[in-house]
């Protein structure tokens, strides 16, 4: 686990604000690099008394999506440096009393994602979504997707550490140069992005109906003042059942898998969609 400090910087404001016109059209979020830590955000789940908004919009397919992920960078953290040594230099600290735990700092941080359907790209306000240490940023993810259904979308951290030289206390001699070393990529979130049919939109309309599961997945409650149609989907946008609304639904043989689904309740003027997942 590291151990991470944050620090802001106010006099790079500018070259950030002119580097974003040219890398992608995206302002990294005061909400979240007001938090105070670093990562990618908005999180995926909730954060311990920061109730912040979480994970990424659901798009339609064939209608423009755009979404923003927020970059808060460290500037440096606390690790076992040891595996990232030669054995050699190891062996040499430990008979020397230098412990291989120690606060480096963080050269730059670089991200990357993965996993988006068909006509989304991605723009970060830095060039190769690369950022020097504590200055914070952006990626735009935007365009018009062709693909519908549910994506899971991985978003990874690259950091690069600069390893300060390590000096032998007795003897003077250098165990180990100076030197910057990637860390291990590892994904920081993990998204899931929901695509929609182009047959399916969320919140059309209100027709102030609500829906409940019950525990065996197989009778759904639709509450709403006049019968109405509804129509179940899965998470492709393919129709699992249609029935007229009389408040208490047997989706009898349709036993639902985990997933996410969406019921359409509509009449001859209005709409509305709501969405549920099972776990």
């Amino acid at each position: 686990m590291y151990k991470m400090k944050k620090k802001i910087t106010t006099f790079l404001l500018p070259l950030l604000l002119s580097t974003s016109s040219v890398f992608g059209q995206c302002f990294p979020d005061f909400l979240y690099t007001s938090l105070g830590f670093p990562g990618v955000f908005p999180p995926p789940i909730a954060i311990p008394n920061s109730p912040v908004p979480l994970g990424v919009s659901d798009g339609v397919m064939g209608q423009n999506y755009n979404q923003t992920l927020t970059f808060v960078v460290l500037e440096d953290t606390t690790l076992d440096i040891g595996f990232l040594l030669p054995s050699a230099v190891v062996s040499a600290m430990n008979a020397a009393g230098i412990s291989t735990v120690m606060n480096v700092d963080v050269n730059h941080v670089t991200f990357s994602i993965q996993g988006l359907p068909s006509g989304l790209l991605t723009q970060c306000d830095q060039m190769n979504c690369q950022y020097p240490s504590s200055i914070d940023g952006c990626m735009l993810i935007n365009g018009i997707p062709s693909q519908s259904g549910n994506f899971s979308v991985p978003v990874s951290m690259l950091i690069n550490i600069q390893i300060p030289a390590i000096t032998d206390p007795i003897f003077g001699t250098t165990l180990f140069p100076a030197t910057p070393i990637d860390l291990p990529s590892f994904t920081v979130n993990q998204y899931d992005l929901f695509i929609a049919d182009g047959a399916l939109s969320v919140n059309e309309s209100t027709l102030n109906s609500t829906i409940v599961m019950n525990d065996d997945l197989n009778l759904l409650t639709v509450q709403n003042i006049y019968p109405r149609n509804v129509n179940l989907y899965n998470s492709l946008g393919q129709l699992i059942l249609s029935k007229m609304s009389v408040e208490i639904i047997d989706i009898g043989e349709n036993i639902l898998n985990s997933g996410v689904y969406f019921v359409k309740i509509y009449d001859d003027i209005n709409s509305e969609t709501h969405k549920f997942i099972i776990k």
